[in-house]
């Protein structure tokens, strides 16, 4: 059986990895992956075995397309063009069926040529619900595009139903993500100076903001620079990210770079952390932005959340999960319950939603299997007392 994968970012890259894995190591798969838009010329195969690949199991068409600028132009000039690249594999590679996870807005343009030649297409991470981002519509179109969803909670599961899927294409899986986090080991105070070349203090903080790509309000750079400041201000030592791939990314950017050249103590600045991430997410006491990392991951290590703003508006979560505006004071206020010993305490205890890091292989099974179901699907009108997935 031919499988191709896209791989757009890093944000799909690490939870689609433990997928990946499974599938290059089952002999009856020939694994092909693509990467576009987010990899830097010649970045993408060593992102790959990052992300747990193994070297020589699975081939690799790098498509290139680098967005080191995000505008709206941008974009949909590069993703016609990734679109008849696209085009172009569904022809000469013609594979059984494709796989993708989530709400990129690449996907708008990957998959229209895979679905017009009649191949299966598998959804991972249908049916969450993220209303500040435009992920939330990108989402949804693509579940209603695919053959197979592999559904992380079982809220995601009825909301895929809602939208006319029938149950025997939906599998709640869990998020595959949580796979990486299985057995991570904490970073010891000289592992982590070592790594970042900074003495850890605790508590140690990480941040991530990404442009609110809805109904962006303002310059995402001053929101982003809030939360950097405000988590700055109460950690001992705070490890900052770069954020995705959407417009408003370059002006987030450009502030971390501020805060780089300020020689600030205690304080990290990296792109990615890439396979590191695990281990960090293991020793870390909070984290702080808008990732959806902090929802979907945060709470398998018990670690507190604040949640900013409305990028990951409506989305299923665990109690140690703190929201808050995109407002100075409330920032400052939710990252200080977040850091207190009973919040901790009582986030320690919180069950993800989201799974026990074992999706891979049930999401492997779907995918090997999925060319017995017809591409032809029967759209399934429910009431809300018939949602009893």
């Amino acid at each position: 059986m031919k499988v191709l994968a896209f791989v757009g970012t890093r944000a799909d890259l690490f939870p689609l990895g433990p997928v990946l894995s499974a599938l290059a190591a089952d002999d009856a798969v020939e694994l092909h992956v693509a990467t576009a838009i987010g990899f830097p010329e010649g970045t993408a195969f060593t992102r790959l075995l990052e992300a747990g690949l193994p070297d020589g199991g699975f081939t690799h068409h790098e498509e290139g397309l680098y967005l080191e600028e995000l505008t709206a132009e941008t974009q949909a000039r590069t993703g016609a063009e990734l679109s008849a690249r696209m085009a172009g594999l569904a022809g000469n590679l013609a594979p059984d069926a494709v796989v993708v996870l989530g709400d990129r807005w690449e996907l708008l343009y990957v998959l229209p040529p895979f679905i017009i030649s009649g191949i299966r297409l598998v959804h991972l991470h249908g049916g969450e619900v993220t209303e500040g981002a435009l992920d939330e519509r990108v989402r949804h179109a693509v579940t209603k595009l695919a053959d197979q969803h592999c559904v992380s909670t079982a809220q995601a599961a009825r909301r895929v139903a809602q939208l006319g899927e029938s149950a025997d294409r939906i599998h709640q899986t869990g998020a595959p993500g949580l796979d990486r986090f299985a057995d991570p080991v904490p970073l010891d105070a000289a592992a982590f100076e070592a790594e970042f070349g900074v003495p850890l203090e605790l508590p140690l903080v990480m941040v991530t903001y990404h442009p609110p790509t809805a109904e962006m309000q303002g310059n995402a750079g001053d929101l982003a620079r809030q939360v950097f400041e405000e988590s700055i201000r109460q950690a001992g030592t705070a490890i900052l990210t770069y954020p995705g791939f959407d417009a408003g990314r370059e002006d987030i950017i450009a502030v971390l770079k501020d805060l780089e050249s300020q020689g600030l103590p205690g304080v990290v600045i990296r792109e990615s952390l890439g396979p590191l991430y695990p281990r960090v997410m293991a020793t870390v006491q909070a984290l702080v932005g808008n990732s959806s990392s902090g929802i979907l991951e945060a709470a398998t290590f018990g670690v507190p959340v604040v949640n900013v703003g409305d990028r990951q508006r409506g989305r299923e979560h665990g109690a140690n999960v703190i929201h808050c505006r995109d407002d100075r004071q409330e920032i400052r206020a939710s990252i200080e319950k977040a850091l207190t010993a009973e919040f901790r305490a009582m986030s320690r205890d919180v069950i993800n939603p989201y799974g026990n890091s074992h999706a891979a292989g049930l999401i492997e099974k779907v995918v090997v299997e999925s060319p017995a179901t017809g591409l032809s699907k029967t759209f399934v009108d429910v009431t809300a007392g018939e949602l009893n997935l």
